[in-house]
């Protein structure tokens, strides 16, 4: 409980969900990497596995596939590519659910970062010009 109060009291949330995220952008790429977070307690490490990653996004990944069935339902049509964005986008877990879910349908991507930022810059002006 104290090391949660510490995350709070000097609102250390930022870098926790930062190094959660690079966590994720790692098991892209290898079978597991080793999770630090020396500015919460020098102590605090853990091995984590794509395994263990794909146990723990089983539950959000289904979320993600029953909005993009309910977004192909209410279009009426399949896309002509699926365009991923942002830091999840690399996790091979999300691209081959989608793979399945939409067979056929090249996967696309771009900067994952820029690309989210790019995207809400361009909604704003969309939203509040028009």
């Amino acid at each position: 409980m104290a090391l949660l109060q510490k995350v709070w009291r000097q609102r250390l949330s930022y870098r926790l969900v930062r190094s959660a995220e690079e966590s994720k952008i790692a098991l892209s790429s290898v079978a597991e990497t080793r999770a630090s977070l020396p500015f919460i307690s020098d102590e605090l490490a853990t091995l984590i596995s794509q395994q263990g990653l794909e146990s723990a996004l089983n539950q959000p990944l289904m979320r993600i596939l029953e909005q993009v069935q309910l977004a192909l339902d209410n279009a009426q049509e399949k896309p002509d590519v699926i365009y991923l964005t942002g830091g999840s986008a690399r996790s091979p877990l999300i691209k081959k659910a989608l793979a399945e879910q939409l067979p056929g349908i090249p996967i696309a991507g771009g900067d994952d970062f820029g690309s989210v930022t790019a995207g809400l810059h361009a909604g704003r002006k969309w939203c509040f010009v028009n």
